[in-house]
């Protein structure tokens, strides 16, 4: 993987990058927003589906990891959780969230800090919500991150990584917002040193040809 003898180097790269992204949702979605409304529709029905198969087992207490402005949290979190916390690198997408969400009560805390350092309260959510952002870590601080996670997990919740991933067996480098794609095998492996369980899998539909592959996971 490009760069991982100087990943500090990287991570402020990418801060930089979003620091530059406008806060709608366009930004959110590096200008494909024509893929929102697909994407939250099949979150939803992959979070619906989980909580059928016992994957989940509550509904008290979510967090959007890579939240940026919100778009998750508004879209498909708040619907569906009473409560919803949001962590982010960049302060100031965080802060505009709440002029795109309003002034809403049921949002909790909102962590300014990168993935890499960010550990979950401990024993708080029934559901980790990841996506988009596991791109932003090298392989050590992937595992390391989803350790943490899994110490933030409620009894009966679950994690849910949905990201997007290669068609080859090599890691992509994207050099513009300094994010690496990985194989779905990669992932699987990462998930395996995290002494993770996968219980669930979907692939996205309704997005262009020609894009990754998008795909959702849940863990345990």
């Amino acid at each position: 993987m490009e760069n991982v003898q100087d990943p500090d180097a990287v991570y402020e790269k990418a801060a930089e990058y979003w620091k530059q992204a406008s806060a709608d949702v366009d930004g959110m979605l590096g200008g494909f927003a024509h893929l929102h409304g697909p994407d939250i529709r099949e979150s939803k029905a992959f979070i619906q589906s989980i909580r059928k198969k016992g994957f989940l087992n509550d509904n008290s207490y979510a967090i959007d990891c890579g939240a940026g402005i919100g778009r998750v949290t508004k879209h498909l979190l708040l619907p569906l959780f009473k409560k919803v916390d949001m962590e982010d690198v960049v302060d100031d997408l965080i802060t505009k969230s709440l002029d795109y969400i309003g002034n809403e009560p049921r949002i909790g805390e909102k962590f300014v800090e990168g993935l890499q350092t960010f550990a979950p309260p401990q024993g708080r959510y029934d559901l980790i919500w990841i996506q988009w952002v596991s791109g932003h870590l090298t392989d050590e601080d992937f595992v390391n991150f989803f350790k943490r996670c899994k110490e933030g997990l409620r009894p009966g919740g679950c994690i849910v990584l949905k990201d997007n991933l290669t068609s080859s067996e090599a890691t992509d480098f994207d050099a513009e917002d300094h994010s690496w794609t990985r194989p779905e095998e990669k992932v699987l492996t990462l998930f395996e040193q995290a002494n993770l369980k996968m219980m669930h899998s979907k692939t996205q539909t309704g997005f262009p040809s020609g894009m990754y592959k998008v795909k959702m996971f849940a863990l345990r």
